[in-house]
């Protein structure tokens, strides 16, 4: 009896999952900055920054207190957080450069109220026009790199969390909440010790530090 020749079928990924980025490559970036590992390519007329209509906001964050030049205080050694802020479309493929402002509130987890609420222990402010001025390509893509002063840090905090609030042109809030975060001794100095009776709300209008963008 002949054989008839058998037709391999390969299979073949879909356009959707080509385009996908991984996602585990976004917890990744904030240390590999920290750690000086990554150099953000440089662009040029070939490599427009892709803008489109927001619809997920994605903000990853260092473990890692450090101490970094502050430009809004004539460049003086200060502690903060460093993170970095993603825009997507409907997917979470390429991300976007959008035209919005962001507000950063950050919790002290090791206090906890007996009503289970607190106020923020600071508040940062980043206008629109700042903003876009932190906007760089990593690995992943365009983002926002956000070197956060932390005026009330104090070295027994050891965890915390964050809540990103992205608002665009038009008024519409994504959010991004960091979920528990435990921190690592800093980075840099140590021992800076400050207080606060209440919330401390940073307006920041200044580019962040170059040591954390390249």
């Amino acid at each position: 009896m002949e054989l008839l020749p058998q037709k391999v079928i390969q299979p073949q990924r879909s356009q959707s999952s080509r385009r996908l980025c991984p996602l585990w490559l976004l917890s990744c970036v904030p240390a590999l900055m920290l750690s000086g590992c990554v150099h953000l390519p440089k662009t040029g007329p070939d490599d427009p920054m892709p803008h489109g209509q927001v619809y997920q906001a994605v903000a990853t964050w260092n473990h890692q207190v450090v101490f970094a030049p502050d430009p809004a205080h004539g460049g003086m050694e200060a502690p903060g957080l460093v993170g970095r802020l993603y825009l997507f479309g409907p997917e979470i493929s390429y991300p976007l450069i959008d035209d919005g402002s962001v507000v950063v509130d950050l919790f002290d987890d090791t206090k906890q109220t007996e009503e289970g609420q607190q106020a923020p222990l600071e508040e940062w402010r980043i206008d629109p026009v700042t903003l876009k001025r932190l906007a760089k390509k990593d690995m992943i893509g365009w983002g926002y790199t956000l070197f956060l002063p932390w005026g009330t840090y104090k070295p027994s905090i050891s965890q915390v969390h964050l809540k990103l609030r992205y608002v665009t042109e038009k008024g519409t809030q994504f959010f991004a909440d960091s979920g528990p975060l435990s921190l690592n001794s800093a980075a840099g100095k140590g021992g800076h010790m400050a207080s606060a009776s209440k919330t401390n709300v940073q307006t920041i209008s200044a580019i962040t530090p170059a040591n954390l963008t390249h």
